[in-house]
């Protein structure tokens, strides 16, 4: 025994390493390709992260109330450096990072369900080798962050089924804590988990003191970041749930009436199946559905295996997500375009997981187990040839659609102006819809008034002269706030139309 524990400490440390180096050359190869900052999104969670420390207001109220603050607290210490910024690596250090923790413990997983290390390598260069993986964890995007506090949740909770100690529960608890903070996926995994803990309780007989006291430690640690963003919500905008009906936080801003898959349960599941399969191809999906036949039938719901099933609830939580407005997610197949096809991505995990179970089980036979591992090894190939085309990347292939539209143009040129023209002073731009602006004319984020200065922004709306606005920056065919106060207004008299396209006019202060 002691020489198994051995050999997989130092099969987890090779791995580390391993990973380490993929996710380095993959940020390279991404970096030098142009696709780093591909998503809007990726430029949005900088900004917020550098408004904390750069900001006409300073401070962690810059954090906001929509996006968790988990991914930009962690960009926090890296975006004051300039060239760690633009780049985008300030935000890329923690997808990389996630991208290591989380392929380390799915390995756990796997080698933890099965008791062999090659099923469980197998099953973690499925993920590894995933190029939507690859690209995301390259980007200051928030998926990775996600699935590596997911996966060590899952890992610690499966081991305090297995050992009855509780310190993995609280370790499962405080993963689970980070996850909450980082993506809102993470709150349905908590409620899932939870259930687990309280159906581990109920088989193993415990009394109800025992049942109760098992599960509130859990929730301690595992809720606590929800109830720290109610708080937080209610204690900056007055409204605990802010982050769902907030004037920049309501699923209307981004699910359109017309969507299709909005009161209709067989498209909203066709959909999220097309982007499911889109991200991990059609053969992972198929092996994926074989493994958990064959976990349920052979294993019976065993207690173990519970923690890793649970991974499957991110189905149908989209499915109903879709369905009821909540979430925006287009595929070609369906609607002819791409609109967060990323979310599909999330079933990589358990994909990961069953097909490494499913090697477990065939590595009893020498002919099965070399099929199995021949199998595997041609999907990690298949991963990484799909690298040198890289719009065959799904997640890549949508934002550099989004990319070619008119407006993201516009604010090309509308940057370009201000790079070129700025001379200092204040900038009064609503910083929802147009992050890009600024980012791209490389102007600070200290000179820019937006919606989240506390006590500048109405003023300046009110009267810009008066708060020493020298800037105003506004957008017309997607009317912002400053667009609706100020245009067409005596508020603009003193101030000269300096630059103008389709989509942005740009004011300066008249001398």
């Amino acid at each position: 025994m002691q020489q198994v524990v051995k050999q997989s400490d130092r099969t987890v440390w090779w791995l580390a390493i391993v990973a380490t180096l993929t996710s380095i050359a993959s940020f390279i190869y991404f970096d030098r390709a142009g696709d780093i900052l591909a998503y809007k999104d990726s430029i949005s969670h900088m900004e917020i992260a550098r408004r904390v420390i750069d900001s006409p207001t300073t401070g962690f109220g810059q954090l906001g109330g929509v996006w968790l603050p988990l991914p930009h607290i962690l960009m926090v210490p890296f975006v004051w450096n300039n060239a760690l910024y633009y780049s985008g690596l300030a935000g890329s250090l923690s997808s990389m990072f996630s991208y290591v923790v989380a392929s380390v413990f799915l390995y756990k997983i796997i080698r933890d369900l099965t008791g062999k290390t090659l099923p469980a390598l197998a099953g973690t260069l499925v993920f590894m080798s995933n190029p939507n993986i690859l690209y995301m964890q390259s980007t200051p995007m928030t998926e990775l962050l996600l699935f590596a506090c997911m996966v060590v949740a899952v890992y610690y909770v499966q081991r305090w089924i297995k050992t009855s100690r509780y310190q993995y529960l609280v370790g499962a608890g405080t993963a689970i804590f980070f996850g909450t903070l980082a993506r809102y996926e993470a709150w349905i995994l908590l409620a899932t988990l939870t259930i687990v803990v309280i159906v581990v309780a109920w088989r193993r007989h415990y009394s109800w003191q025992q049942a109760e006291g098992t599960t509130l430690m859990f929730l301690f640690f595992g809720a606590l970041g929800v109830t720290a963003w109610l708080a937080w919500n209610q204690i900056i905008f007055g409204n605990a749930l802010n982050f769902q009906d907030g004037p920049y936080a309501k699923p209307s801003l981004w699910v359109g009436r017309s969507d299709i898959a909005v009161g209709h349960w067989l498209i909203a599941l066709k959909t999220y199946w097309f982007a499911m399969v889109d991200n991990l191809k059609l053969v992972v999906v198929v092996l994926m559905i074989v493994g958990l036949i064959v976990m349920v039938v052979k294993e019976r719901l065993r207690l173990e295996t519970l923690p890793a099933i649970s991974l499957l609830v991110m189905f149908p939580f989209f499915v109903v997500a879709l369905e009821k407005g909540q979430r925006p997610l287009h595929v070609a197949q369906i609607t002819g375009d791409l609109y967060n096809v990323r979310f599909g991505l999330l079933m990589i995990l358990p994909a990961a997981i069953l097909i490494g179970y499913l090697v477990g089980l065939l590595a009893n036979a020498d002919f099965t187990r070399y099929a199995a591992l021949s199998a595997v090894v041609g999907i990690a190939a298949f991963g990484v040839v799909t690298l040198a085309k890289p719009m065959s990347i799904i997640t890549l292939r949508d934002p550099s659609i989004s990319l070619q539209q008119s407006y993201v143009k516009d604010s090309v040129l509308t940057s370009r102006f201000l790079h070129a023209h700025y001379n200092g002073g204040l900038v009064l731009m609503e910083s929802f819809g147009n992050e890009l602006v600024l980012f791209d004319a490389h102007i600070s984020l200290g000179v820019n008034v937006y919606e989240g200065s506390y006590k500048l922004w109405q003023p300046a709306l009110a009267n810009p002269v008066k708060s020493q606005i020298r800037w105003i920056v506004m957008r017309r065919t997607k009317v912002d706030l400053v667009y609706e106060h100020l245009f067409g207004s005596a508020k603009l008299r003193p101030y000269s139309l300096r630059y103008s396209n389709d989509e942005y006019l740009v004011y300066e202060r008249k001398r």
